[in-house]
């Protein structure tokens, strides 16, 4: 089946994260949004960057927000007023140039492993409201980030790609999370959305000894939970994981988790983005987000052998739409 790259690439919709965690202990989330307001986009993008020191321990990060103009989307480009992401079948490429920040971000991954095309495509044709999708799982990031404060080059840094999709703004959820786990021994990413008429959707994937290990309906459990401390909105603290299939059983628990930031969807940086976030706000469902950080302990169990991990860092993305 063929499918048109112009309705392909932006739908009603689209909320891209670029997720890096190098060598070093520092780590790298882009946030790239694509809304439609009658026959254009507005668009937002929102960076969090920090560093661990040598115990492991987070240090203060770095925030950074804009509001974009998405220019064209055609073939395989997105271009915006200060920046594109051109997707490729073996690579993708994030450019972002402001006046004090600089971004530029190389995926790479094996072509016979994933190819955006097919996954892009398989979003747009599913029946579901909201749809997420992780793709390049084992992808592989070069590319510097530079600000007058932060200069940090990232030569085989691990990273991921997920975009969630939705043909209309009016998302019917009533929350959604995404996570990433990474150590130089495991990385893990799940994703769950908890939707309001239809059954929920929920994705795990581990890459472990160099084996991609996927799981679909996993069982999602919060046994604590927290209020935020900037805003009225009530998010997990502590989250119980478990999934099968016919190798392997997975139990993970993410526990201790802190904001970030407020991540408001869509940023009031100016008129124009305080009088769109109103409207948005008022069709979608009035979403409050957060970016948390947490650790996690993982135990995998196949029929020979069971590992077992402990404080490995986690990253975030949490969503809730409150009426």
């Amino acid at each position: 089946m063929q499918y048109s790259y112009r309705t392909m690439l932006l739908s009603g919709y689209n909320k891209f994260i670029f997720s890096i965690f190098s060598e070093s202990k520092d780590y790298i989330i882009l946030t790239v949004y694509a809304l439609k307001f009658g026959k254009s986009y507005i668009s937002f993008l929102q960076i969090s960057y920090a560093r661990t020191d040598s115990s492991g321990k987070y240090l203060p990060s770095f925030e950074f927000s804009s509001r974009l103009k998405v220019i064209d989307s055609t073939d395989w480009d997105i271009n915006f007023s200060k920046g594109r992401i051109i997707f490729k079948e073996d690579a993708v490429k994030i450019e972002f140039s402001f006046d004090l920040v600089m971004l530029y971000l190389n995926y790479s991954w094996d072509r016979q492993t994933s190819n955006p095309l097919n996954v892009l495509g398989k979003v747009n044709s599913e029946d579901n409201q909201v749809v997420w999708s992780s793709f390049d799982y084992q992808s592989v990031v070069k590319g510097n980030f530079v600000t007058p404060n932060i200069s940090s080059e990232f030569i085989n840094a691990s990273g991921n790609i997920d975009l969630v999709k939705s043909r209309k703004v009016t998302l019917g959820t009533n929350y959604l999370i995404w996570s990433r786990l990474h150590d130089k021994e495991i990385d893990l990413a799940y994703s769950f959305i908890m939707k309001k008429a239809q059954k929920s959707d929920s994705k795990l994937s581990i890459l472990h000894n160099k084996k991609l290990i996927q799981f679909s309906d996993i069982e999602y459990q919060v046994s604590k939970e927290k209020v935020s401390r900037k805003s009225s909105v009530k998010y997990p603290d502590n989250i119980l994981l478990t999934a099968d299939n016919d190798e392997y059983q997975i139990l993970v628990k993410i526990h201790d988790h802190s904001e970030v930031i407020i991540n408001e969807m869509l940023n009031n940086i100016d008129f124009v983005g305080r009088l769109f976030s109103l409207l948005f706000r008022r069709l979608s469902g009035n979403p409050k987000g957060l970016k948390l950080r947490a650790k996690a302990d993982i135990v995998i169990n196949n029929r020979l052998t069971k590992t077992e991990y402990k404080g490995i860092a986690s990253i975030s993305d949490y969503v809730s739409f409150i009426k």
